[in-house]
Protein backbone atom coordinates (compact mmCIF):
# COMPACT_ATOMS: atom_id res chain seq x y z
CA UNK A 1 0.00 0.00 0.00
CA UNK A 2 1.23 3.52 -0.86
CA UNK A 3 1.84 5.83 2.22
CA UNK A 4 -0.36 8.96 0.26
CA UNK A 5 -3.04 5.65 0.68
CA UNK A 6 -2.45 5.54 4.17
CA UNK A 7 -2.71 9.22 4.82
CA UNK A 8 -5.81 9.21 3.34
CA UNK A 9 -7.34 6.21 5.18
CA UNK A 10 -5.72 7.52 8.27
CA UNK A 11 -7.42 11.18 7.78
CA UNK A 12 -10.93 9.75 6.96
CA UNK A 13 -10.82 7.28 10.09
CA UNK A 14 -9.81 10.62 12.30
CA UNK A 15 -12.73 12.18 10.36
CA UNK A 16 -14.84 9.08 11.32
CA UNK A 17 -14.13 9.30 14.89
CA UNK A 18 -14.62 12.81 15.47
CA UNK A 19 -17.88 12.31 13.68
CA UNK A 20 -19.21 9.60 16.40
CA UNK A 21 -17.53 11.50 19.08
CA UNK A 22 -19.13 14.94 18.00
CA UNK A 23 -22.51 13.76 16.72
CA UNK A 24 -24.33 12.12 19.59
CA UNK A 25 -23.11 14.69 22.04
CA UNK A 26 -24.49 17.82 19.74
CA UNK A 27 -28.01 15.56 19.32
CA UNK A 28 -27.62 15.11 23.93
CA UNK A 29 -27.25 18.74 23.98
CA UNK A 30 -30.06 20.65 25.63
CA UNK A 31 -31.75 23.00 23.84
CA UNK A 32 -31.98 26.17 25.29
CA UNK A 33 -31.95 28.34 22.32
CA UNK A 34 -34.39 27.86 19.33
CA UNK A 35 -33.73 29.91 15.94
CA UNK A 36 -36.08 32.43 14.86
CA UNK A 37 -36.08 32.57 11.58
CA UNK A 38 -38.17 35.94 10.82
CA UNK A 39 -36.60 38.16 13.29
CA UNK A 40 -32.74 36.33 12.99
CA UNK A 41 -32.20 36.20 16.56
CA UNK A 42 -31.90 33.27 19.23
CA UNK A 43 -35.08 32.96 21.59
CA UNK A 44 -35.03 30.61 24.69
CA UNK A 45 -38.33 29.27 26.91
CA UNK A 46 -37.99 30.94 30.29
CA UNK A 47 -39.42 28.65 32.91
CA UNK A 48 -40.53 28.27 36.98
CA UNK A 49 -40.63 24.82 38.32
CA UNK A 50 -43.28 24.06 39.35
CA UNK A 51 -46.16 25.94 38.26
CA UNK A 52 -49.09 24.49 40.50
CA UNK A 53 -52.87 24.51 39.84
CA UNK A 54 -54.27 27.50 38.53
CA UNK A 55 -51.00 29.28 37.87
CA UNK A 56 -50.07 29.80 34.40
CA UNK A 57 -47.75 31.61 31.58
CA UNK A 58 -48.58 33.53 28.81
CA UNK A 59 -45.95 33.50 26.13
CA UNK A 60 -44.59 36.00 23.29
CA UNK A 61 -46.06 38.86 25.13
CA UNK A 62 -44.77 41.61 23.00
CA UNK A 63 -42.56 44.38 25.21
CA UNK A 64 -44.75 47.18 24.69
CA UNK A 65 -47.43 45.15 25.90
CA UNK A 66 -45.60 44.28 29.23
CA UNK A 67 -47.10 46.52 31.97
CA UNK A 68 -50.34 46.09 30.67
CA UNK A 69 -49.90 42.13 30.86
CA UNK A 70 -48.70 42.35 34.09
CA UNK A 71 -51.10 44.59 35.46
CA UNK A 72 -54.01 42.26 33.90
CA UNK A 73 -52.12 39.34 35.21
CA UNK A 74 -51.69 40.52 38.96
CA UNK A 75 -55.47 42.17 39.20
CA UNK A 76 -56.37 39.92 42.15
CA UNK A 77 -55.04 40.78 45.57
CA UNK A 78 -52.87 37.49 46.34
CA UNK A 79 -51.05 37.63 43.31
CA UNK A 80 -47.56 37.77 41.61
CA UNK A 81 -46.70 37.94 38.05
CA UNK A 82 -43.21 37.63 36.79
CA UNK A 83 -42.39 38.70 33.33
CA UNK A 84 -39.09 37.60 31.98
CA UNK A 85 -37.57 37.94 28.40
CA UNK A 86 -37.50 35.45 25.41
CA UNK A 87 -34.55 36.44 23.37
CA UNK A 88 -36.55 37.40 20.71
CA UNK A 89 -38.45 40.58 22.10
CA UNK A 90 -41.14 39.10 23.22
CA UNK A 91 -41.78 38.33 27.28
CA UNK A 92 -42.98 35.21 29.17
CA UNK A 93 -45.69 36.55 31.90
CA UNK A 94 -46.06 34.08 34.96
CA UNK A 95 -49.27 34.27 37.00
CA UNK A 96 -48.16 32.86 40.86
CA UNK A 97 -49.82 32.89 43.86
CA UNK A 98 -48.71 29.87 46.10
CA UNK A 99 -46.84 30.49 48.99
CA UNK A 100 -43.26 28.11 47.65
CA UNK A 101 -39.77 28.23 46.85
CA UNK A 102 -39.37 27.65 42.96
CA UNK A 103 -36.27 26.97 40.32
CA UNK A 104 -35.82 29.14 37.35
CA UNK A 105 -34.31 28.13 34.42
CA UNK A 106 -33.42 30.51 31.11
CA UNK A 107 -34.09 33.43 33.12
CA UNK A 108 -31.58 35.81 30.87
CA UNK A 109 -32.84 38.86 30.34
CA UNK A 110 -35.44 41.84 30.69
CA UNK A 111 -37.23 40.67 34.44
CA UNK A 112 -39.69 42.06 35.77
CA UNK A 113 -42.44 41.53 38.67
CA UNK A 114 -45.69 43.27 40.13
CA UNK A 115 -46.24 42.05 43.20
CA UNK A 116 -50.15 41.84 44.77
CA UNK A 117 -50.06 39.78 47.18
CA UNK A 118 -51.71 40.40 50.82
CA UNK A 119 -49.60 40.59 54.30
CA UNK A 120 -46.52 41.89 53.18
CA UNK A 121 -45.46 38.76 50.85
CA UNK A 122 -42.61 39.76 48.72
CA UNK A 123 -41.21 38.08 45.60
CA UNK A 124 -38.06 37.40 46.14
CA UNK A 125 -35.52 36.17 43.42
CA UNK A 126 -31.71 35.05 44.33
CA UNK A 127 -28.58 33.27 42.82
CA UNK A 128 -25.04 32.70 43.91
CA UNK A 129 -23.97 35.68 44.12
CA UNK A 130 -27.49 38.47 43.68
CA UNK A 131 -30.60 38.78 46.19
CA UNK A 132 -33.55 41.07 45.28
CA UNK A 133 -36.94 41.40 45.99
CA UNK A 134 -40.50 43.24 45.27
CA UNK A 135 -42.50 44.16 48.33
CA UNK A 136 -45.92 43.79 48.17
CA UNK A 137 -47.42 47.19 46.79
CA UNK A 138 -48.41 46.80 43.59
CA UNK A 139 -45.35 48.55 41.89
CA UNK A 140 -43.73 46.90 38.50
CA UNK A 141 -39.61 46.09 39.44
CA UNK A 142 -37.43 46.22 37.36
CA UNK A 143 -34.13 43.68 37.95
CA UNK A 144 -30.65 44.59 36.78
CA UNK A 145 -29.95 42.28 34.11
CA UNK A 146 -26.47 41.03 35.53
CA UNK A 147 -28.42 39.46 38.37
CA UNK A 148 -31.02 38.17 36.15
CA UNK A 149 -28.64 35.77 34.99
CA UNK A 150 -27.81 34.82 38.30
CA UNK A 151 -30.94 34.23 39.83
CA UNK A 152 -32.00 30.52 40.25
CA UNK A 153 -34.46 30.18 42.77
CA UNK A 154 -37.81 32.51 43.52
CA UNK A 155 -39.61 32.71 46.85
CA UNK A 156 -43.49 34.65 46.42
CA UNK A 157 -44.01 34.53 50.38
Amino acid sequence: MSVRRIRTRAAAMAVAMIAAVLVPLAASAPAQAAQDGAAGTAAWTPQISPLFSGEWVKRDVPADKRNSELLTCSLASGIACVAVGQGDGRLSVFHLFRCETRSLSNFVDSLFARNNQTGGAQVRFWGPTYSYYAPADGSIYSFPDHATYDFDSLDIC
